[in-house]
């Protein structure tokens, strides 16, 4: 008798132990889970607004490569741009869901912008001319656009 009981304890034993061990386990996996949702809910949604005023220097052209998955159109904006021969110009380029180039073929541009992200680059326009800007991967979907530089 006194034997069963002593079976029967450490049987007891064991499983308060594992459901402890697996409490602990859950609880565990619950807590990172609300830290990353915490770190979700502290981020920040980035909008041209912010990028201007945080990391694009003043004076920069913002052109948004817009698309399906985010406003809807595959378009540039604004799509048309003019300036003078001798104007320095600082492009910040955004993505919205999906990957695009901003190519102008005869200037020798051609700036990938990833999904999200944004690419800033300076260009000195010394030509006059008209210039085609496309998407690589969009263009037969219309998103394109002009410089003239005059």
């Amino acid at each position: 008798m006194l034997r069963i009981r002593s079976v029967k304890n450490l049987v007891w034993t064991i499983s308060i132990a594992m459901m402890l061990v697996s409490i602990t386990s859950c609880t565990k996996n619950q807590v990172q889970e609300n830290q990353y949702a915490e770190n979700l809910e502290q981020s920040t949604i980035i909008t041209p607004e912010i990028i201007k005023s945080n990391y694009i220097p003043d004076g920069s052209i913002i052109v948004s490569n817009l698309d399906k998955g985010g406003s809807g159109k595959y378009e540039f904006s604004p799509s048309d741009f003019e300036f003078k021969v001798g104007d320095e110009v600082t492009f910040a380029l955004t993505s919205e869901t999906e990957f695009h180039t901003f190519t102008v073929i005869e200037l020798n541009i051609d700036v990938e912008i990833e999904a999200g992200q944004t690419e800033i680059f300076t260009f000195d326009f010394d030509k006059r001319g008209k210039y085609r800007i496309f998407c690589i991967p969009h263009e037969s979907l219309g998103m394109v656009g002009e410089i003239i530089v005059e």
